[in-house]
């Protein structure tokens, strides 16, 4: 019969109270745990005590696969968890240390809104090595590198940065200026300030500065050039040797001349105001400019004499006379070629100018002038600030003001032309009515004519230079068709067409051998066509 060895067991959690020395015991539970002495072989020492070296428990947490900790399991107490086991190159799919979680190439925080800090120990660093990009954005929206293979500078590339309210950004290297290209702080491009600006020490422009508002100089001011002011200038009290005012100059009490001749370019007198070859209102004196040839003023009476051509560039022009005699033979209305003045100095590389008026001008015109490249045309118009955008850029030297342009039309604006006039059918400024006869552009409005046919509407609507309404009569002595729209061989005679056209019948020349119709008259002695005689008296 077989002999069996068998050591001390037991089925609890409970390590045995004493083993001999060297005496072996087990606990075979099934549930060991951390807490308790479950699933554990023990051996007694020499002191009768028993000491745990190894059983099930320990096993168990050595049974994950190698390499698995994202998906690894204890093989038979999931609670009691397991210990990572690395592969042959030393790896783990997962490392989780606190709230810290290492995944591929994915650092992150395992508890919610957790912040990850990194902190080096005493005057240790964070370094991010040469070359290495700092990458922000899941598509890599912006970069931050230190470029150690070029400019040895820090790069940010990819996106703009933007610091928020209340977040200032202070220079701390006291490196002096002295040219655009040195300094603590060095910018290629433009700089854009909403608010003040403080500047310690001097201040260096080698361009063009424009202030718009207010400079105030607490000191002396020092020009070593000329000044130029184009705007009002308010001194105390000035003493000059000489005085050469280029530009507008405006006194408030009387002018007193000694001696010599008065000379000046711009001259303000009253409410008017003399620049060059300009005589305007001046500021706050109202839009109104009277030219009155009558000695005691203000009337209509005399004669205003204009040498050479005179060009309107207002929108309106009202004559109050009864009588306007013209010498020309021909009456030109909607040209296509139009000129505009320059109302404000326009620089070289700007592609938008200020005129006098941008009434009738179109989107695709053409436009030439002074500093304006060949073949420009106009982009887009502004009818309130009276502002056109060219399609390229003023050339060097710019575009003084009182510039003339000219305007080509280059679009079909598909508006009428012709002469619209005025009147009252009876009392009351409801009766007022507005006629208009000339050049229709459009065909319909209730006719078959063709488009850009002569019309008559002596009730007229007028909208954007479109007239619409019912067509009026025509009181003429006789009407002539051109030749080649009727028959020469003549005595023939006229109809209308399906669509209203007026058409010359075959004259006496043209037989037929077939009658479809035959002309006469119904009991009122209007024309009918007939297929049928009466036999009665004619």
């Amino acid at each position: 019969m077989a002999s069996f060895i068998r050591i001390k067991r037991s089925t609890g959690t409970t390590a045995p109270s004493s083993l001999k020395f060297g005496e072996l015991g087990v606990t075979l539970s099934g549930g060991g745990t951390q807490a308790n002495s479950g699933d554990r072989l023990f051996v007694g020492d020499n002191g009768e005590n028993p000491q745990v070296v190894g059983g099930r428990y320990f096993t168990d947490l050595l049974s994950n696969v190698a390499g698995s900790v994202a998906s690894g399991a204890n093989a038979s107490t999931a609670s009691n968890g397991f210990v990572p086991i690395l592969t042959a190159d030393r790896k783990v799919d997962q490392w989780n240390v606190d709230n810290l979680r290492l995944d591929a190439n994915v650092l992150s925080s395992t508890n919610t809104d957790g912040d990850i800090f990194f902190e080096p120990n005493g005057s240790g660093e964070v370094v991010i090595g040469d070359d290495i990009f700092l990458t922000f954005g899941d598509s890599k929206d912006a970069k931050i590198e230190y470029d150690e293979n070029g400019t040895d500078r820090v790069q940010v590339t990819g996106a703009d940065w933007t610091y928020a309210n209340g977040v200032s950004i202070i220079m701390a290297d006291v490196t002096d200026s002295s040219t655009k290209d040195n300094g603590a702080l060095v910018v290629e491009g433009g700089v854009g300030v909403e608010k003040s600006v403080n500047i310690g020490g001097n201040l260096g422009v080698t361009g063009v500065s424009t202030f718009t508002g207010i400079g105030t100089f607490i000191s002396d001011l020092f020009i070593g050039g000329d000044l130029h002011i184009a705007d009002d200038l308010f001194v105390d009290e000035m003493t000059l040797r000489n005085l050469k005012v280029t530009g507008i100059s405006t006194f408030e009490s009387d002018i007193h001349q000694t001696g010599g001749v008065l000379h000046a370019l711009d001259a303000r007198v009253g409410g008017v105001g003399i620049s060059s070859n300009v005589i305007s209102s001046l500021p706050n004196t109202g839009n109104l400019l009277f030219i009155d040839p009558y000695p005691d003023g203000l009337s209509n009476e005399g004669t205003v004499i204009v040498k050479g051509d005179l060009q309107v560039d207002g929108t309106t022009t009202t004559v109050d006379s009864f009588t306007v005699n013209l010498n020309d033979p021909i009456i030109n209305l909607g040209v296509t070629t139009s000129t505009r003045t320059v109302m404000a100095t326009a620089l070289a590389g700007v592609s938008t100018i200020k005129v006098d008026t941008t009434a009738g001008i179109n989107t695709g015109d053409g436009i030439t002038g002074t500093n304006i490249g060949s073949g420009t045309t106009i982009a887009t118009y502004d009818l309130t600030e009276k502002l056109i955008t060219i399609n390229g850029s003023v050339q060097v030297g710019g575009i003084a003001t009182t510039t003339q342009l000219t305007v080509t039309s280059n679009v079909d604006t598909n508006t009428d032309r012709g002469v619209a006039f005025s009147y009252n059918t009876s009392a009351g400024a409801g009766n007022n009515k507005q006629g208009f006869f000339g050049f229709h552009d459009l065909g319909g409005d209730g006719s078959n004519a063709p488009e850009r046919s002569f019309t008559f509407i002596p009730d007229a609507t007028i909208t954007n230079n479109l007239v619409s309404g019912a067509k009026g009569f025509l009181d003429i002595k006789g009407i002539y068709f051109q030749t080649g729209d009727f028959d020469t061989t003549g005595n023939g005679i006229v109809y209308f067409d399906s669509t209203g056209k007026q058409v010359g019948a075959a004259g006496t020349a043209a037989g037929i051998t077939t009658s479809n119709f035959i002309l006469t008259t119904d009991a009122n002695n209007i024309p009918k066509w007939t297929t049928t005689i009466d036999g009665g008296s004619f």
